[in-house]
């Protein structure tokens, strides 16, 4: 490793961090405004909250804790002595490029456009726009993220030209037999990959199985994109919407694993450096990779788990899902033991990094435990679509990478720019806050799924708002905790580190008076927000309570009955889906979403303004049912309930 490419590797590494940390600053924003917004706290607007949770997700999962892992990788493989050549690091290079633009053009179709297809742009949801964003944001927005997945492919042939190259001592020199000694193959057929006169690092071997795993998840969803590009221009070009899904998520499973496999790497690198010893039973994690590399790209279809009845040929697919699962499972559990056993009884360094990665790995087990229950059919049929999976995959996304990804930044951050932490102490406040209070949100999220509280709702179901409000002071403590992050960041980046303890101790005091000067103006500004939301909810709710009070629309004030056909309004009920929200015994409805109609006994006049103009979770159905159609599934409503 010459000086040139090792700055090389330096530069690339900060650009990567830097980059991600700030798409985190702007995601992590997003997602407090969302979960306020859902708790009833500055409410925005529907197609606004779901544009958000659009650009939310997608930057945050690949735009930060992705992006994130991607480039200390580069770092990773220099402190191996391992170096880019000329081809890896110019796509290196590109990678960067590739992510910055794409995720740039989310941000710009989400919160400019107004694309709000869902962060997970479900075929072929993102052409029913009901007139809220245009075809061209759709396809602008299918190209963003063509960029992000074009970016994972560049990314992925540049450790993969890393690797196979001379620096892991491969004894072939054959291409397969160089790539099957970054695999740890050696350790399973030590004469046939051979090497001399080390064997491979084992942080090389997870690189390398997510680097062939994402280009065979990837290309089929650029193709998808693509396609949706072109559907966009000429609409009569369509796909099988089953077949997109099942692209979709061929992808989308894998690279949850681009977050999970390169934060492993990191784990194997760093915790034996600071514990002092050695990777404890490394070589049985080594075989377990070749697990991993064939079942990562096998588990898409559990994300359909109960999309598809028993009996056909997608429910047989996704049932072979859970044992090819639960396969996966294995290089986990056996790199957390391994990690776990390297910490026991060394002298680990319980700095700001090492506690950050003691945490990041308590979270991996939590969050792989609540992953356990998403896997199996049987439980998933309770949780699915509910809060839990975003209190799961938060737990999974935010602590178990989020903390690497902080510890790795309080490891690596003094050699990458030269300059010394300046506060230990406050970059461990705030790996504990992150801990304490991102476990706490993650719970509540979990304990509202248990209850049934439905996922990507603008507007929960009353019942579920309790614990909703509950989660708001959390979250903002959470982001608090992240000021906490970048102002140790700023500091060191200044050089602040450099200055000695005893000047250090003279500023105390000015230092402290700013710092209380701070907090005051931004309590000022939070209680100013605070006031004015309240003033304006105020003023809202007096003039909603005007434009109700002239409507006839309670039971006292309308006289039950009105004109439709309630034998024609059952099947309206059946065929726009009224029966996966409501309980209506006549219709032989079980929804446990919105309100049991067997028990409010709404009137005819109530159905009508419901169906025709939505309220809080329930949408308005004008726009897709006839004004015949609302009055006959007011009259089998009102009529079936017993409030005729």
């Amino acid at each position: 490793m010459t000086p040139e490419l090792r700055e090389r590797a330096r530069s690339l590494t900060l650009r990567y961090v830097v980059a991600s940390t700030v798409i985190l600053l702007a995601s992590g924003f997003l997602g407090l405004v969302l979960r306020s917004s859902q708790a009833g706290y500055g409410r925005v607007g529907d197609n606004a909250w779901y544009a958000m949770m659009t650009a939310h997700g997608l930057g945050a999962f690949l735009g930060w804790a992705g992006f994130a892992v991607m480039g200390f990788a580069w770092w990773i493989f220099a402190e191996l002595d391992i170096p880019l050549r000329r081809v890896g690091s110019a796509l290196a290079g590109l990678t960067w490029w590739l992510m910055v633009v794409g995720v740039a053009g989310v941000l710009v179709t989400t919160l400019g456009m107004h694309f709000a297809g869902s962060w997970v742009f479900l075929y072929p949801l993102p052409f029913y726009s009901a007139s809220q964003w245009s075809e061209t944001a759709t396809a602008l927005f299918a190209a963003s993220v063509l960029l992000v997945g074009l970016s994972i492919v560049t990314w992925c042939l540049a450790v993969l030209d890393t690797v196979i190259g001379p620096a892991l001592h491969a004894v072939s020199p054959r291409i397969l037999n160089r790539l099957g000694v970054a695999l740890g193959f050696g350790y399973v057929w030590p004469k046939r990959y051979a090497t001399n006169p080390e064997p491979v690092p084992y942080a090389v071997i997870p690189l390398t199985v997510i680097a062939i795993d994402m280009i065979i998840a990837t290309l089929p969803l650029a193709a998808l994109l693509v396609e949706m590009i072109v559907q966009a221009i000429t609409p009569s070009v369509t796909v099988d919407p089953l077949l997109a899904k099942n692209i979709l998520w061929w992808f989308g499973h894998p690279v949850v694993y681009l977050l999970l496999f390169p934060a492993a790497a990191i784990y194997y690198y760093l915790v034996p450096r600071l514990a002092g010893r050695e990777l404890v039973a490394g070589n049985v994690i080594a075989i377990a990779w070749t697990i991993a590399v064939i079942a990562n790209v096998l588990v898409w279809a559990h994300h359909v788990y109960i999309d598809y009845p028993q009996g056909s040929v997608q429910a047989d697919i996704n049932v072979a899902m859970q044992p090819t699962t639960f396969a996966l499972v294995i290089p986990s559990a056996l790199s957390l033991y391994s990690l776990g056993f390297t910490i026991y009884r060394s002298d680990f360094r319980w700095n700001a990094a090492g506690t950050a990665l003691f945490l990041g790995l308590v979270s991996w087990l939590l969050a792989g435990l609540s992953g356990i229950v998403n896997a199996t059919i049987a439980f998933d049929k309770v949780v699915h679509n509910t809060l839990w999976i975003v209190g799961h995959f938060h737990h999974m996304a935010l602590l178990n990478i989020g903390l690497l990804i902080f510890g790795a930044i309080y490891a690596f951050l003094p050699d990458l720019t030269g300059k010394p932490l300046w506060s230990e102490a406050l970059a461990k406040w705030h790996v504990w806050l992150t801990f304490l209070f991102g476990t706490l949100n993650s719970a509540l999220w979990l304990v509202q799924g248990l209850e049934g509280a439905p996922r990507r709702f603008a507007v929960l179901p009353g019942r579920y708002e309790g614990l909703a409000k509950a989660a708001v002071p959390v979250v903002a403590v959470l982001g608090l905790a992240q000021v906490l992050f970048v102002v140790n960041m700023v500091q060191t980046l200044r050089g602040a580190g450099r200055v000695s303890v005893e000047e250090r101790r003279a500023r105390r005091p000015v230092a402290a008076a700013e710092a209380a000067f701070t907090l005051v103006a931004l309590g000022f500004a939070a209680l100013l927000g605070v006031v004015g939301f309240v003033v304006g909810r105020e003023s809202v709710s007096k003039q909603t309570t005007t434009v109700i009070a002239s409507a006839p629309t309670t039971a006292a004030a309308v006289k039950p009955g009105g004109p439709g056909d309630p034998v024609a309004g059952k099947t309206v009920f059946a065929s726009a889906g009224c029966s996966a929200c409501h309980t209506l015994a006549a219709a032989g409805a079980t929804g446990m979403v919105g309100p049991n109609l067997d028990q409010r006994k709404p009137v005819y006049a109530v159905v009508i303004d419901r169906v025709t103009h939505g309220k809080r979770a329930m949408p308005s159905f004008a726009g897709q049912l006839s004004e015949e159609q609302i009055k006959d599934v007011a009259a089998f409503v009102s009529g079936a309930a017993g409030s005729r």
